[in-house]
């Protein structure tokens, strides 16, 4: 056999301009037309014939809704012709409306690309008998042939991306659906019966114990960060992790608490059900908030902060304390921070002496001088318990 050569491939005829056309040829364009629009109940019913026998996926759609999608095409078709104008741009419309629609009936899009081959083949027949009768010039029909089939095989990447865009419209409103979810559910803002009713939606079962976690993020980059290091911890896809802003704070119903989440600030409350998790919700922020003033990271719970929330919990007191004690000790000069900060590190090392020495690296007798200065000065006694606690709040309030 010869190998094939470019000359033996058919010859692509594209529509010529058909106000461009010489007398003859327009009148009989417009006579096609006519002769058409006169048969479009035939089209519709033959349409139909061909579809129920070819394409079971129409099941859906009664005989009525797709006599009517036929006429309307041919009207289209007719409109153009009519007026003189290749009606590829009005199809295309047409076709990504239609689309549209029938996904919304629940036609698979793959579908409709079938049957707008078989409405495609079905018209051209329609057009062969309507050229006859008018005398349509050979090469002008098969112009339309070849564009029409064209149009049939564009068809099916019409359908493509309106196939796509209609994923991307459904998977931005699922997003949606659970950011308002979980943003009702930790405000507290969701009835207990709404939560319940709703909670399928996002895939949560309402009797089950969730967790709710608070992070705060500094930027929209950092807020896709944490929701990536809180996925992978809990084992939920990222796209799929229940997480929203809920005033100034990143909140999140989680299956479990996440171990660590190395990088980032995570506050952890309280497992309970959904239709409780909005107490939870505010322990997380609380722990946030402390854990935020006191520089601490990873993942943290209200047990993991001791007496810290203590410190942020009674500022007028605290003013009050820290005038009578630590004024002395400001005044002391330079000096002072050395002093206030060692006395920080002895209290968090439990009086420890060489172990402050080993993270401030200076000599434990510089440890002890530095801790009697500090009693000195404030007239706090670290031998005695109420004067111990009264230290460590001020200290770790004026650290903050």
């Amino acid at each position: 056999m010869e190998p094939e050569t470019p000359g033996d491939w058919p010859v692509r005829r594209r529509m010529p301009a058909l106000d461009a056309l010489d007398d003859t040829t327009r009148t009989a364009v417009v006579a096609v037309a006519e002769r058409l629009r006169a048969l479009h109940d035939v089209f519709a019913d033959r349409l139909l014939t061909l579809i129920r026998r070819h394409v079971p996926g129409y099941a859906v759609l009664s005989d009525d809704d797709i006599r009517d999608s036929a006429r309307r095409f041919l009207d289209v078709l007719v409109a153009e012709l009519s007026a003189r104008r290749v009606p590829d741009a009005a199809l295309r419309k047409m076709l990504g409306e239609y689309a549209v629609e029938r996904a919304a009936q629940g036609v698979p899009l793959d579908v409709l690309a079938v049957g707008y081959q078989l409405g495609a083949r079905e018209l051209l027949a329609l057009l062969d008998e309507a050229a006859a009768e008018v005398a349509l010039p050979d090469d002008l029909l098969l112009a339309v042939h070849d564009s029409t089939w064209e149009l049939s095989n564009e068809a099916s990447a019409v359908f493509a991306r309106v196939r796509h865009d209609l994923a991307l419209e459904r998977e931005h409103f699922d997003a949606e659906r659970r950011s308002a979810f979980v943003a009702g559910v930790l405000s507290g803002a969701f009835t207990a019966e709404r939560i319940k009713r709703d909670a399928h939606l996002v895939g949560l079962a309402p009797q089950y114990h969730h967790v709710a976690l608070a992070a705060r993020a500094a930027s929209r980059e950092d807020a896709a960060a944490i929701r990536r290091a809180v996925a992978t911890a809990v084992g939920v896809p990222a796209d799929r992790l229940l997480i929203t802003e809920v005033g100034a704070v990143l909140g999140c119903v989680a299956p479990r608490a996440p171990e660590s989440v190395a990088g980032h600030l995570v506050a952890v409350g309280p497992a309970a059900p959904l239709d409780r998790l909005s107490a939870s919700f505010d322990e997380a922020t609380l722990v946030l908030e402390t854990a935020t003033r006191f520089a601490m990271s990873d993942v943290v719970s209200l047990a993991d902060l001791g007496p810290r929330p203590l410190v942020l919990a009674a500022g007028h007191t605290a003013d009050g304390l820290a005038a009578r004690h630590l004024a002395p000790l400001a005044a002391a000069g330079r000096s002072s921070g050395e002093i206030s900060e060692t006395a920080r590190v002895y209290l968090a090392c439990d009086q420890d002496v060489r172990e402050v020495a080993r993270r401030l690296a200076v000599h434990p007798n510089t440890v002890r001088y530095r801790v009697n200065r500090f009693q000195q000065l404030t007239g706090l006694d670290l031998g005695r318990t109420e004067d111990l606690v009264t230290s460590w709040w001020l200290l770790n309030r004026r650290g903050d």
